[in-house]
């Protein structure tokens, strides 16, 4: 009796054994049958992943796009500013300076462009893309970067920039960059021209009033001489010296002194002499001269330049999708959701059927 009890208990606990085992089984994922379970639907997931995908592509089309236009621009050549060049050397002739350089012309340049206002008031002259906006960014020296390779070859060192003007639509983009950068470039000939034409306005004004307190001092010079020769004419009649005396060329070759020694008719003659100078530059050198470099500073015309101020590295290109790659990567997101989603739509499926299916054939008690 004892035996078959004993033989009872090993065997519960063996099929106990048995029973851990399969439900440990049960509980372990097998691979092979998920590739099996994921196979039998591959029409489904296919059209779901599709439609998701669609879906995607879809939303890339409601999102607004920003079209940009790009360009590269770099300091112009000293060849292009012979012109200005030219308008220099002719008032260095005159002392006139007007100290502007290329370097002056480039950075003003890129001034105007950033300038929103000047931006705001093309757009709305033009009517323009009136909502587009111009980005500007310094290209840094990179002996690496092939741009910056091609624009320090061509101008002698990286300063170059690039212009991105973007636009929520594509009409319009390219000629809207070109256009702004050729009527900043016109604003950069005016101010040039302006400032030209200030320095010199006040060059002559200057020299104007230079010549005119030269003039001025030259004939009150002429007075103070004429009253000194008076009063040497009275005394040298007075003392009876009509005639100049032995001594006269030994007297003071300082030409504001009249000493009496030259005599009255001497005398007389010299201030009839002086008092018929009636135009000071006549007999004054210095105020000669004045008078000539007023004469041609006067005769300066309004200077008009007319120079490119940069050079394009880029022209601006064709508009293109800013950021395309975010539209591409919402795409690739959907397509992998939906990919996902249905994956795990089939397996959930797959295992609830089979969990009615192991229900319905279980004995009923």
């Amino acid at each position: 009796m004892k035996l078959m009890t004993g033989r009872s208990s090993d065997s519960k606990e063996s099929s106990s054994f048995e029973h851990c085992y399969l439900s440990s089984n049960k509980d372990e994922i097998d691979l092979i049958e998920l590739v099996s379970i994921i196979s039998k639907s591959y029409k489904l997931i296919f059209f779901i992943t599709f439609i998701f995908v669609f879906i995607g592509v879809g939303i890339t089309f409601l999102i607004p796009k920003n079209w940009v236009s790009s360009a590269i621009i770099y300091p112009s050549s000293d060849i292009q500013f012979r012109q200005l060049q030219a308008a220099n050397n002719s008032l260095l002739q005159l002392n006139v300076v007007d100290n502007i350089s290329k370097d002056d012309v480039f950075d003003q340049l890129i001034r105007n462009l950033s300038d929103h206002a000047l931006l705001r008031s093309y757009l709305s002259t033009n009517n323009a893309n009136a909502d587009g906006d111009l980005s500007i960014t310094k290209i840094v020296t990179d002996k690496t970067d092939k741009i910056d390779k091609k624009i320090t070859t061509l101008n002698g060192k990286g300063d170059g920039f690039i212009l991105s003007y973007n636009f929520t639509n594509s009409s319009n983009v390219k000629n809207s960059l070109t256009g702004y950068i050729n009527y900043i470039n016109n604003q950069v000939n005016e101010n040039i021209n302006r400032h030209i034409n200030l320095i010199v306005e006040t060059a002559k004004k200057t020299a104007a009033e230079e010549y005119q307190l030269s003039f001025q001092m030259a004939l009150n010079e002429q007075k103070v001489r004429i009253q000194r020769l008076e009063y040497a004419v009275s005394i040298a009649k007075a003392a009876g010296l009509k005639k100049p005396t032995h001594d006269v060329f030994e007297t003071s070759n300082n030409s504001n002194a009249y000493p009496i020694s030259l005599g009255y008719d001497a005398l007389s003659r010299q201030l009839e002499i002086e008092k018929s100078i009636t135009d000071p530059t006549t007999v004054n050198l210095e105020l000669l001269n004045q008078k000539l470099y007023l004469d041609r500073i006067m005769a300066l015309k309004p200077i008009s330049v007319e120079i490119q101020s940069f050079n394009y590295s880029q022209s601006p290109s064709d508009p293109v999708v800013k950021n395309a790659n975010k539209n591409l990567l919402v795409i690739i997101l959907f397509g992998f959701v939906g990919f996902v989603g249905t994956i795990g739509f089939v397996i959930i499926q797959h295992y609830v059927r089979e969990r009615r299916n192991m229900r319905s054939s279980m004995p009923k008690d």
